[in-house]
């Protein structure tokens, strides 16, 4: 598989910044495969790039989440009022979990739910937050289902089925990160009033339940990269794509929170719905990152494959001039 014969790319071929990086990525060979370099990963992943239409697949992925995001709110936000969680303990926890000022979208409309038990809504907001999360987990899927690099498509019933049992295990790994960021520091800081922890190891418990955090995000996004990689040699906790997923999210955040911070001209000019329109590119932003780390990894393996082939074909070809 080779890149589009365009005429940038022609040119580039032929540039001679361009021709000493191929020879030095084809010196590098990191991942012990006899024969695969790092200029195979890149050739995949640039064609992967072109070809996928990542960002139309980043975009039908960011709908679904944003679909599914309201309901499952609600839903949550039903639930809280029955624990004796404070309201502002539950907005804190939210400004920690959302770039910037995007709370302030749906400030007002927590602090009514969190002041009086909603039945009806507790039940519409779980079957809303079942069905849309469920759509959203088949999206991704899906959108990992359409990579140009993938040899192997994945069963659309299958991929249905997929994602209704990885939405239950996305569940309970994002929810356990949503608690370590969000309201374990509470629970930190009362250990640490009443004299049950040592004021000199809060630093440690809290960058521990930051790092628990990231692991959980991490696994996460393993999770789905080995479930959508139909055609993948052999299941694997730890990838490149993963790794640079959970990195890049992390730095969207606190580049977002850094820009709402600082940057307040959206405010002036589009009002409320700047929030909105921000909270969008953050999702989307997230999506095109999700897909990226994907296509790695797939790159990865595209490289890794093509080179046990080539090898075994050399081998067979030795054993047979020998003959």
């Amino acid at each position: 598989m080779n890149l589009p014969d365009g005429p940038l790319f022609r040119w580039l071929a032929q540039h001679a910044t361009v021709l000493r990086v191929k020879a030095l990525l084809r010196r590098f060979q990191p991942w012990g495969q006899e024969g695969m370099n790092a200029y195979d990963v890149v050739r995949f992943f640039l064609v992967g790039l072109v070809n996928g239409a990542v960002a139309t697949r980043a975009a039908a992925i960011s709908f679904r989440l944003f679909l599914a995001f309201f309901p499952a709110v609600i839903f949550v936000l039903s639930v809280l009022p029955h624990t004796p969680l404070e309201t502002e303990a539950v907005m804190d926890a939210l400004r920690l979990l959302f770039p910037g000022d995007t709370v302030s979208l749906f400030e007002q409309t927590v602090e009514d739910l969190l002041s009086q038990t909603q039945g009806a809504l507790l039940s519409v907001g779980f079957i809303l937050s079942l069905y849309y999360a469920s759509s959203s987990v088949h999206a991704v899927l899906s959108g990992f289902n359409e990579s140009a690099l993938l040899e192997q498509k994945g069963n659309p019933w299958l991929i249905r089925v997929w994602s209704m049992f990885l939405l239950i295990l996305l569940v309970v790994l994002l929810g356990l990160a949503v608690l370590l960021i969000g309201f374990s520091g509470d629970a930190l800081m009362w250990a640490s009033d009443r004299g049950l922890l040592p004021g000199s190891s809060l630093p440690w418990f809290n960058a521990a339940r930051w790092l628990g955090a990231l692991v959980l995000i991490y696994s996460s996004v393993t999770l789905l990269y080995n479930v959508g990689h139909w055609d993948r040699l052999k299941w694997r906790t730890a990838t490149p794509g993963a790794a640079m997923t959970t990195i890049l999210m992390v730095l969207l955040s606190v580049g977002f929170s850094f820009f709402i911070a600082k940057v307040n001209t959206y405010n002036r000019l589009y009002g409320s719905l700047g929030t909105l329109l921000l909270l969008l590119v953050w999702v989307n932003a997230n999506s095109a990152v999700l897909l990226l780390g994907f296509e790695l990894d797939a790159s990865i393996e595209r490289a890794r494959r093509e080179a046990m082939t080539k090898f075994a074909g050399g081998a067979r070809g030795g054993s047979e001039a020998e003959e």
